[in-house]
Formats: structure tokens, sequence, C-alpha cells
């Protein structure tokens, strides 16, 4: 008897285990690793890129971020577009890391900072734009030394790249000082730069001193580069806010426009400000040039808070079939409630019938399709949506059953 209790007890824990301990495990990949051999250092460079999730779905080209130290900060480009990315926050664009050895990345950097720079220029950027679809912007991160690299690469007659994240900043000695300066005695700054050091740098405020100096003497837009002093970071910190924030930074125009109240959006410039703006931003980015979605939305809103039903009915027809792409009854039901409480029940009959089309078992839509038609007195037409709203609501069993009850009495 005692032998049979444990095989039984010894087959239930079999099967409990295969039932609740079956996993299966995938590898969580993040990029590719490319090995580039160089003819200009004679060596071969690691290489890890990463393309942004939709690259395979579309025919975009995208903007390619280059981080030095990739074994290190690779992720940073990817988890900024990754946290961003999905609500719209920022462009997406690919990250290239180049891996670094320690032991020779000082020479690299510094001594031998011209044949990198070649190396840059004339293999690894020529093989990016080569295999992938890229656009002309190119971006730059580099900490420490890299990051005095990027005032040499800065320095070049013809800069390759477009944007600079420089992240506690060495060796920018008066040679590389000097070269900028006469650069920029002779050429204006179209580059963007973001620079950061921690107070704790001691040994690189002196330097990184002189090179703002520079910028504030020779620039006189200052839109075009930021120093910011990273309070609560230090020396091996200030890559990761310096690469958020200063992407944050070059794209402070990319993310859609939101007005807290309807003066804000006059300030603004009004509708006409507004179109001028997102035409810029879709030639900018090359993405579409309308009037962001999420703009319409809050504009709308903003409208129904503030009660002012003349602005929302010129958003309304400004911004034509932008309601009919809405994915939940409630929008199609609450702009057409608001026409009704400013007596425009006609307008909310054409936007319910619309949503009818596309929810036609939604109880909202079918008891203001009621309250619409109350309005302009033809209770024929209430009775038979309040009728339907009722028949539907037993049916589901809705909770609002008395409610659309009580509206089929009053006719």
């Amino acid at each position: 008897m005692r032998k049979t209790a444990i095989l039984i007890l010894w087959i239930l824990l079999s099967v409990f285990t295969k039932t609740h301990s079956q996993a299966t495990i995938t590898q969580n990949i993040i990029g590719e690793n490319h090995t580039l051999h160089s003819n200009i250092l004679e060596e071969d460079r690691l290489i890890t890129i990463y393309v942004p999730e939709d690259y395979q779905n579309t025919t975009m080209v995208y903007p390619v971020l280059y981080i030095l130290d990739g074994q290190r900060y690779f992720l940073n480009g990817v988890l900024y577009q990754n946290t961003l990315g999905w609500q719209e926050k920022t462009p997406n664009f690919i990250v290239v890391g180049i891996h670094t050895n320690n032991r020779t990345r000082r020479k690299l950097f510094f001594e031998k900072a011209p044949s990198f720079i070649q190396f840059l220029s004339q293999e690894l950027i020529p093989y990016i734009e080569k295999n992938y679809r890229t656009s002309s912007k190119r971006m730059f991160f580099g900490w420490e030394m890299a990051g005095g690299l990027a005032i040499e690469l800065l320095a070049q007659p013809k800069s390759i790249f477009s944007a600079y994240f420089i992240s506690s900043p060495t060796h920018i000695n008066d040679t590389r000082l000097h070269i900028l300066k006469q650069k920029l005695n002779t050429k204006s700054l179209n580059e963007f730069l973001y620079i950061t050091l921690s107070p704790s740098e001691t040994w690189a405020q002196k330097s990184v001193d002189n090179l703002v100096n520079i910028l504030e003497e020779q620039i006189s837009q200052k839109a075009n580069w930021h120093y910011t002093s990273l309070t609560d970071e230090n020396h091996h910190s200030t890559p990761t806010p310096t690469i958020h924030k200063g992407l944050n930074t070059y794209y402070k125009d990319y993310p859609y426009l939101r007005f807290k109240t309807l003066k804000e959006f006059e300030d603004f410039g009004g509708i006409d400000a507004l179109k001028t703006h997102y035409k810029k931003r879709g030639q900018k980015y090359s993405v579409a040039s309308d009037i962001h979605k999420s703009t319409k939305h809050f504009l709308l809103l903003q409208a129904m808070k503030e009660d002012n039903f003349n602005t929302f009915d010129f958003f309304m027809n400004s911004f034509g079939d932008y309601y009919k792409s809405k994915t939940r009854d409630l929008w199609f039901n609450r702009y057409a409630q608001f026409y009704i409480k400013h007596n425009n029940p006609n307008k909310a009959i054409e936007i319910l019938n619309v949503g009818l089309i596309k929810f036609p078992s939604s109880l909202v839509i079918l008891s203001s399709l009621g309250d619409a038609f109350l309005k302009t007195k033809n209770k024929i037409k209430a009775k038979e949506y309040y009728t339907k709203a009722v028949a539907l609501a037993i049916k589901n069993k809705d909770k609002n059953l008395e409610r659309y009850k009580s509206k089929l009495k009053q006719i």
C-alpha cells in the first residue's frame, strides 16, 4: 500500500513538473556584429550595428548614430529610441557601435587621431552607407578621449558629422582648440553640439572652459550648441545622460505639439503656424507633413474642456476627416454630444452615422443618435434609436440599461 502511494505521488509530481515547469528559452540578440578590416589602421575593427524594428518594412532612410567605445555605450542609443520611439518622441535611427581596446584607444584617439578619422570617413561610413538605407544626418558620441577626438573631427575643413554628443571630454589641447578657432573665424557652425562634464572632473574643467569660451566668442547662434554641468554624475556615469539628454535636445522639434490652453495655441501663431511647423518637420525628418493626429486630438479635447464651440467647430472643419480615424466609439459620441449641447444636432447626426458604420453595436452611438434626432424634434427617429439601444442593452446585460429605458419612456 505504501509503495502504491509513493508511486502515485511520483506520477503526480512528474505530471505537475512537466505541466508547470516547461519554458522556451531563446536568445535576445540586439544588433549584428561586423568585423571590418581597415587598410588604414592595418587591423580588424569590430562593429555592432542595430537597425530600427520597422527597417525591413519600410523604404525609409535613417539617420545614423556612431558610438565610440561601442562595447560599453552601444545599448544606450538603442535604449533611447526603443523607450521613446513607440510614442513618436524621437525618429528611429541606425546605431553603429565602434568597439575599442582599453590599451590602444588612448593612442588611437590622440596620437593616431588623423588615421582614425580617415578610417571613419573613408572606410566605416562608406561601408555603412553602402549596406544600409541612411540619410545625410550622421551623429557622433564620444566619452573622455573620444570626446576630445570629437573636437578634432569638428575642426576638420568639412565635418563628417551633423551632430556631436560629447561626454567628459579630455585631451582638448591647444592645437585642437587653435584649429577649431581658425575654422570658426571663417565658417559658421552648422553642426549641433551637446557637451557635458561633471563638476568632479576637475582635471578636464580648464580645457572644457577654454572650448566653451571659443564657442561663446565665435558663435552667435547659441541654439547650435549646449554645455551642461552634470552635477549628480561622475566621470564614468556621464555617458548615459549625455546620450539621452543630447538626443532629446537635438530632436526637440520632433515630438508632436500639445497645447495646454487655447491661448497657448493662439500665442504659437494659430493654425497657420501649426501647418508651417509640421511642414518643416516633415521635410527635416522625412515624415508626413500633415498636422500630427495627436495634436489634432488634444486641440479638439482642449476646445471641449474650455467649452469653446466656435474653436471646436473650426478645428473639426480644418481637420477634415480626422474624426473618422478614431478607433473608439466614445470619441464619436463625445464630439456629437458637444454639437448637440451647442444646438447643432445635424452635425452630430453626421458624425454618429459615420461612427455607427465602424461600431454597429455601440450603445453610446445608438443612444446619442436618439438624443440628436430628439433635438431636431424628430421623435419617430429618436424612438427608433432609443429602442435599438434598449434591445441591445438587454441582450448584453449592460449596466446602463435603465438609463436607455428612461430615455425611451420620455418619447
